[in-house]
């Protein structure tokens, strides 16, 4: 046994011992958790803010586009049946800005005189759920082109292409405000919503509906630019889908509940304090209805959900009016993953963060564009 110099003593001290290894790990172990969720939230305050910007270039183009047509993008919510052959429509109003948003090749490789859907056979409402866009469509590269400017980085889900039922569409964050539901009104008021007042038309070529307007422009949003949202941030559905024992689909009642949509029964008339405990009321999700909210930033088809309605709470359910199909009358229901709300676009192209607190009233006066409800102070 070699006799241990002061040299080599010196040597063996070079190396850790396995207790100091322990201490070493585990104050490394407390940095990463004191560190990473700082860390996390820097990330996520950049995309919020990247979100926020998306927004401010979406409300230039709207005014781009206002002030080049004179009117406010419109959706279609359906096809152009009118004469022998299948004609334009379900075009939406994302398609149509398309230009101001530095995506003026894309819009040029659009041919909108072809309706972006496989089929336009749309005779009743309840046609309006049999809707597709195949790889083999003349739109479909367009179909499938992710903009940036369309998705807000903080949904995992807009990272991703989606690929489904043979289709490969490009998903988008962003609806247009389409007011409240047909025939609803005030609370307090007994006169039915007849004509849309929200600030983004929508038009069905072939069936068209006295409540869609098809032009709206910014002197009839009398309630004010600043008072009035025009688009609102809204998840793309990652519903959970799942058979059910007698044959049929059912969305998983551990999906988040803003990415469920519940029945709203028919048209009727309905204020609006009484829509929410209404639609709230409901215990099943549809799939049918809710599956395709986002996957498809370039189609007007009601369930594409590139409109919104402003009725339910910010981050709370969608609800589905049947007859409403083709009209473009479906109770969509901004959200987000950021904490506690949503960025909201206001008319005038101003940004603010709006609270899933929100006084209802308050956010129900913001979906109106002409109705002279009080909207107060904006929080």
């Amino acid at each position: 046994m070699l006799p241990i110099t002061p040299k080599r003593l010196h040597r063996l001290r070079d190396a850790f011992t396995l207790i100091e290894l322990l201490v070493v790990i585990a104050i490394i172990g407390i940095l990463v958790g004191v560190l990473l969720p700082a860390v996390q939230a820097a990330r996520e305050a950049a995309r919020r803010m990247q979100c926020s910007n998306n927004m401010k270039q979406i409300g230039l183009a709207v005014h781009n586009y206002h002030g080049a047509f004179r009117s406010i993008p419109t959706t279609s919510t359906g096809p152009d049946t009118s004469g022998s052959s299948c004609g334009s429509g379900f075009y939406s109003w994302l398609a149509m800005i398309l230009p101001y948003v530095e995506q003026q090749n894309l819009h040029d490789s659009i041919d909108f005189d072809v309706a972006l859907s496989d089929h336009c056979n749309y005779s009743f409402s309840s046609d309006y759920l049999d809707y597709s866009i195949a790889p083999s469509h003349p739109n479909a590269e367009a179909a499938r082109t992710l903009v940036g400017t369309y998705l807000c980085p903080s949904d995992p889900a807009g990272a991703l292409q989606l690929h489904e039922d043979g289709e490969q569409l490009a998903p988008g964050n962003y609806a247009a405000n389409v007011g409240w539901p047909m025939r609803s009104h005030w609370p307090g008021h007994d006169q039915p919503l007849e004509r849309q007042n929200g600030v983004f038309g929508l038009h069905n070529p072939s069936q068209p509906g006295s409540w869609q307007v098809r032009d709206i422009k910014f002197r009839d949003i009398t309630d004010g630019l600043s008072n009035t949202a025009a688009v609102a941030e809204r998840k793309i559905s990652a519903a959970t889908i799942v058979d059910t024992w007698w044959g049929g689909r059912t969305v998983s009642p551990e999906t988040d509940e803003n990415m469920q949509s519940f029945c709203g029964s028919s048209i009727s008339a309905r204020s609006l304090e009484k829509w929410v405990p209404y639609c709230g009321s409901v215990t099943h999700g549809d799939p049918s209805y809710i599956e395709k909210h986002g996957h498809s930033w370039i189609s007007g088809w009601t369930f594409a959900a590139n409109t919104y309605m402003h009725v339910m709470p910010i981050g709370e359910r969608n609800c589905h009016v049947y007859g409403g199909e083709g009209l473009g009358n479906n109770l969509v229901t901004p959200g987000s993953y950021h904490t506690g709300g949503v960025h909201v676009l206001m008319a005038d192209g101003s940004v603010g963060f709006r609270s899933e607190s929100i006084d209802l009233q308050l956010w129900w006066a913001m979906g109106s564009a002409n109705g002279g409800e009080a909207n107060g102070q904006l929080e």
